[in-house]
């Protein structure tokens, strides 16, 4: 980052073969929370994006042959930069995200749980025969130059969940962020300049409205191998056509459109602030978050009060204010996104019980907490994911209709089963077609793999699940000695 002169804005470089490279064009970046350009990104032109792969690809044939133990100790080596600087990197993603401190701190923390996490991975071979004469062994290979495409939402964790163990199984990596949040990517590839050989990590940037879209590029580029991608499932399903022209390895992890069922044993009072936790956490632009919240119809009007009085007491506002527990929506798409999706609702009779605009007098992104009530499956903001700080909430019967129901859409990240009887609870949870499935709670992650059933994704990240992401399968049979 280059310090800018009196009323200038800042301006961020490129990491391109272990030189920090700036762009004739650059892009504007928006503090979600004042809705003003704060400081200035590169948009890399054609021939940075191939320099950028070119460099990734040259240093794999060096890279895949450096031991694992090795590769460790610079991974290593990267979380010792990294964490020199965290909270600079908190403080700048507030900035650019919009999420409040606490949280800002919280993400950054979790990124270097990633690296050290990524630091432990061992690739032990699988023997399926050994005897006098032959072994048959499954070795892990580095698959080559990655593509990490990162989501706004949570840019610096999504982002070391890909490049920490890529790198660390031989491959190298050009990472390109999304044009809202890209700040902290071109800081991130500044500090970690000097800690790994050149081209093992690049980092790109561009706008998605100029003329040559950098993402595309990459993603279609002949010397990418594999394309890993966080995001929505539109531009998802573009990364996979691009894909399959030479068939690239590929994990999409995608959109969702969790339902959380509530059931009528619930202790209301306790259950309802958590499920509202679940669905407004990171003001709702969480892939897995509560998204249509099933409630039995025998508490729903009490429930349906206590999520209310939940969203009344949230305090929204700057992230860098004392006391706020939610900052505004990433960027306006969101938020007339958002606002779309609540209008229709409201035209087709659905009841807003809280929230339901935009917050007054307020320049930046913010959208208050809204509960939507009397609505059903053919309303878009039921069918549809919002992304954002908005909850419908409808009633159900029975715990076979409201499976069935949950299961009714082309989505499935996650979802969750509430409820004090946790033998019925757990049988419930496993009847749900999604990738994680929580009894109360929601959007909890740990080092399980996590990943999405149908529309929601292609493969799975964390845990051993890396491994199987970021290497192909090489079968061995051995010769000992001749029969």
């Amino acid at each position: 980052m280059s310090k800018a002169p009196n009323g200038a804005l800042p301006e961020f470089a490129m990491l391109i073969d272990g030189t920090l490279t700036k762009s004739e064009e650059k892009f504007g970046v928006i503090n979600p929370s004042s809705g003003e350009v704060f400081a200035h990104a590169p948009h890399a032109t054609q021939a940075q994006v191939d320099e950028a792969v070119a460099a990734a690809k040259k240093a794999f044939r060096s890279w895949q042959a450096v031991p694992l133990s090795e590769r460790k100790l610079a991974m290593a080596k990267v979380k010792e930069a990294y964490d020199h600087h965290r909270d600079e990197l908190a403080d700048l993603l507030v900035r650019e995200q919009g999420k409040p401190l606490a949280s800002a701190k919280g993400e950054v923390a979790g990124a270097a749980g990633l690296m050290k996490k990524a630091i432990e991975l061992t690739v032990p071979p699988e023997v399926y025969s050994d005897t006098a004469t032959r072994r048959i062994e499954v070795v892990r290979k580095p698959i080559g130059v990655v593509a990490a495409i990162t989501p706004w939402n949570f840019p610096i964790f999504c982002s070391v969940a890909k490049f920490a163990p890529a790198i660390v199984l031989g491959n190298t990596v050009v990472w390109k962020p999304s044009p809202f949040t890209p700040l902290t990517a071109l800081r991130m590839g500044e500090i970690l300049q000097s800690a790994l050989p050149p081209g093992v990590l690049n980092v790109v940037t561009g706008d998605d409205k100029q003329r040559f879209n950098v993402g595309a590029h990459l993603t279609s580029h002949a010397g990418v191998s594999k394309v890993s991608f966080t995001g929505s499932v539109p531009t998802g399903k573009k990364i996979m056509s691009a894909c399959s022209s030479d068939v690239k390895r590929v994990t999409l992890e995608m959109g969702g459109n969790d339902a959380a069922i509530v059931r009528k044993d619930v202790d209301v009072k306790a259950m309802a602030p958590k499920v509202f936790s679940g669905a407004f956490n990171n003001s709702g632009q969480i892939c897995c978050a509560v998204k249509r919240c099933f409630v039995h119809e025998d508490i729903f009007d009490e429930f349906k009060d206590e999520l209310v009085r939940c969203a009344e007491k949230a305090t929204f506002g700057d992230g860098f204010e004392v006391g706020v527990e939610y900052g505004p929506l990433n960027n306006k798409m969101q938020l007339d996104k958002v606002s779309a999706l609540v209008e229709d609702a409201r035209a087709q009779g659905c009841e807003v019980l809280c929230g339901g605009g935009r917050r007054e007098g307020s320049r930046g992104f913010f959208y208050e907490p809204t509960i939507v009530s009397n609505i059903k499956e053919g309303v878009r903001l039921f069918d549809e994911e919002q992304f954002g700080p908005v909850m419908p909430i409808t009633p159900y019967k029975s715990d076979e209709e409201a499976v069935a129901r949950a299961n009714d859409s082309e989505y499935g990240l996650g979802g969750s089963v509430w409820t004090s009887d946790f033998a019925t609870g757990n049988a419930l949870a496993s009847k749900l077609l999604a990738g994680t499935v929580w009894v109360n709670q929601h959007t909890d992650l740990t080092e399980a793999p996590f990943g999405g059933f149908k529309q929601s994704g292609l493969g799975r990240e964390f845990g051993s699940f890396n491994v199987a992401s970021f290497t192909e399968v090489q079968t061995l049979s051995l010769a000992k000695q001749d029969v």
